[in-house]
């Protein structure tokens, strides 16, 4: 017996370990000398591609959910292979002797079989905090990026919600063939066992991708609230059953701290930033411009920071959004804000006449004195966003800025090649003069196209652009362009919506694999 709790506290620690200290491994193998051409070699290969089809930014059919990458799909199956292995290795069982607890050989590996899963459940459950916080150590440990970590924390919580109820079925086997079940069931701690468990399969449910897109105010603060029951639950059935040993609670002191940290950080970042007052611009009626005076930032490429207006939706104060966000000096650099000038018109590919577009400006003191502050850029949507309009001094809190994916290696290359769709230009901005080769092709919809006249100047400072409103990009022909101008290396950095993500990752890959240009892939995506 004093074996197989050996190995329980021995393997759990292997779980959470390895889980954690692989990206870290992985991050630090590709900066060995001479791995960014095996690196080179393999992405478009191994890592790049999807698992299933096209599909990654993109929902699976029927809201199926999100398919990994390869290269995600590497960590997922070898930490789930793992997690099987050390489930099933190494039980000793008493038999023939009388177990003490009353088992025959068969209850008794069940039941050691319930202790164990049980354990890797609470040692997996810092790691799926951690993996879903936006403080999570491993974004400044690694150049995994925070969507990856995102989609990594649903599959963890998965197996997380297989170990729990996994523990709850062998142990309930385990009573019944010992005949205690029918009173074990009234004891406090095996109640709040099955609290524990219940809520873990309830969160199973409501967090499916169904749901977070019906309602993803709804799911968060449900999931919030279930989280917190489940570790409840599993406290007073930890307690209740064996006291505090100074061995199981751990993991739950251990996955309190991880979210403490995260939360704390949030606070302590939204204090640093303090209480703004935005400059909101209509643009067109379906975009605005929101400028954020007095937060301090670099205006490197590849942030954003999710923003709280309070006031926008009383009811709701703690609403918030993440948004790619630039700095307000360098879109001044370009004439862009309050006084740049204001309607022009635009000729529609698809049109042979005119159409106007209205860019209505609030006229706000900016002092320009400081290079302090950011802008954003928003698509009226659905939530809080719907509501954004005119407005000189709209109350903001911002907790960021946060890195993207990190931008050495893209930058690194002959050739920088900036695709978006959209608002999701507002992510490509910062990298206009962040390289000395640069391209820019750009798609927006005809009922977008006010986006296009407010940032004008900007994009004209790039002189190899492609601007396409009213229709798609041909992503295959433009990546086909960067191999026949004869290019080493080229950088491709991408966002925008899931479609446009997705066709990019697909014929880099593609290209990749066929072609003697490398690429280095950069998708900037916000995981939910």
């Amino acid at each position: 017996m004093e074996h197989n709790s050996a190995l329980l506290y021995r393997y759990s620690l292997v779980i959470l370990v390895v889980g954690f200290a692989t990206p870290i491994a992985i991050r630090w193998i590709t900066k060995l000398p001479c791995a960014s051409f095996i690196v080179d070699k393999i992405n478009p290969y191994l890592i790049w591609p999807s698992t299933i089809g096209t599909y990654h930014v993109r929902p699976l059919p029927w809201l199926l959910g999100n398919a990994p990458t390869l290269g995600q799909a590497w960590y997922i199956g070898g930490f789930l292979l793992l997690n099987i292995i050390l489930s099933c290795l190494s039980y000793w069982p008493v038999y023939p002797l009388p177990h003490p607890w009353g088992y025959n050989k068969r209850g008794e590996i069940l039941a050691y079989a319930g202790y164990r899963t049980g354990e890797f459940a609470f040692a997996l459950l810092p790691l799926t905090i951690l993996f879903a916080g936006r403080n999570n150590i491993l974004l400044w440990l690694t150049n995994w990026s925070h969507s990856t970590y995102i989609l990594l924390h649903r599959w963890i919580a998965r197996l997380f919600a297989i170990h729990t109820i996994l523990h709850s079925i062998f142990l309930w086997a385990a009573r019944v063939q010992t005949g205690t079940y029918n009173k074990d069931v009234k004891l406090p701690y095996w109640q709040w066992g099955i609290v524990g468990t219940v809520f873990v399969c309830v969160m199973l449910v409501f967090s499916l991708l169904w749901m977070r897109r019906f309602s993803y105010e709804v799911f968060l603060i449900g999931h919030i609230i279930m989280a917190i029951l489940v570790i409840v639950g599993s406290w007073y059935h930890l307690i209740l059953r064996f006291g505090k040993t100074g061995t199981h609670e751990y993991w739950l002191y251990a996955a309190f701290a991880v979210w403490a940290f995260d939360r704390l950080l949030r606070i302590l970042r939204m204090v640093k930033n303090g209480v703004r007052k935005a400059t909101v611009t209509e643009i067109g009626s379906t975009h605005v411009r929101v400028e954020v005076p007095g937060v301090r930032f670099s205006g490197k490429p590849g942030f954003h920071g999710y923003v709280y207006f309070p006031t926008l939706n009383p009811l709701k104060p703690w609403e918030n959004h993440p948004f790619s966000i630039n700095s307000t000096a360098l879109l001044r650099s370009y004439g862009i804000g309050p006084h740049s000038p204001g309607n022009s018109l635009r000729r529609s590919p698809k049109e042979d006449g005119k159409i106007e577009t209205k860019v209505t400006e609030s006229h706000a003191h900016h002092d320009p004195g400081t290079t302090a502050g950011i802008t954003l850029y928003v698509r009226k949507s659905t939530g809080m966003t719907r509501l954004l309009q005119k407005h000189a001094s709209l109350i903001t809190l911002l907790d960021g800025p946060y890195p993207n994916n990190p931008p050495s290696a893209v930058l690194s290359c002959d050739r920088l090649l900036l695709i978006g769709g959209g608002i999701g230009i507002t992510g490509l901005l910062g990298f206009f003069r962040a390289h000395v080769d640069v391209k820019l092709a750009w798609s927006v919809k005809q009922i977008h196209a006010a986006v296009v006249q407010d940032l004008e100047s900007a994009v004209s400072s790039v002189s190899d652009r492609e601007i396409r409103i009213g229709e798609r990009l041909d992503i295959r022909a433009l990546l086909q362009q960067e191999v026949q101008a004869g290019y080493k290396k080229v950088g491709v950095v991408v966002c925008g919506p899931g479609a446009l993500c997705d066709d990019v990752r697909a014929v880099a890959a593609s290209l990749g694999r066929h072609e003697k240009t490398v690429f280095e892939l950069e998708v900037d995506t916000f995981g939910w």
